[in-house]
């Protein structure tokens, strides 16, 4: 369960003065990880699996740029340009031009991050389809930590232990490439 995720923004604020370290911890972080466990999930005889956990804020639909929207939604996409598609919002951060590129509006790093962490499970569960590793994501919604100042409508208990259920599913159950929205009968879409 790959849990990574700061914002240093408050609830209703929109800076990307930290663009990089929120990139480096909510996306990097997670993909590194993955990388380095893959080669022991490869020689587990039961079913591996990853949950990464997630957020809504990462859709598709909050990018406003239609080539950033096109580029992610390429049903062979790469990791290649998953990493282009950071370098590139990283670019517009540095140069003051992000605002204008077609960003998501909220939290604009935060949801960066996690757009393309979505992406990477997306890629890693069609790579590993059909075989022993589970990828999926998880958005808990609004949850009181610290990243929220407490605020949420529900505690971070409450979020991993709907997070503890998915990941330890049955092998019957067990979906590959979902994106687990909430609380209760699970709303999933695809990846």
């Amino acid at each position: 369960v790959n849990n990574a995720g700061v914002s240093f923004n408050d609830i209703h604020e929109n800076s990307v003065e930290f663009a990089e370290t929120v990139i480096k911890t909510n996306f990097h972080g997670p993909k590194l990880l993955t990388e380095s466990l893959l080669p022991l999930f490869r020689l587990s005889p039961s079913i591996s699996r990853i949950l990464n956990i997630s957020s809504r804020l990462g859709s598709i639909n909050k990018v406003r740029n239609h080539n950033i929207k096109e580029t992610l939604q390429k049903e062979r996409l790469s990791e290649e340009e998953i990493e282009g598609v950071v370098k590139m919002f990283l670019g517009d951060v540095k140069e003051g031009r992000w605002e204008r590129e077609g960003w998501p509006q909220i939290w604009t790093d935060y949801s960066v991050s996690k757009l393309a962490l979505n992406a990477y499970s997306r890629v890693l569960a069609k790579r590993f389809e059909g075989g022993r590793l589970s990828v999926n994501c998880f958005c808990p919604g609004y949850t009181q930590t610290s990243m929220t100042r407490g605020q949420g409508t529900h505690t971070p208990d409450a979020a991993a232990e709907v997070a503890v259920s998915l990941a330890l599913l049955p092998p019957h159950d067990l979906p590959t490439g979902h994106f687990f929205l909430g609380f209760g009968p699970y709303n999933q879409s695809r990846l």
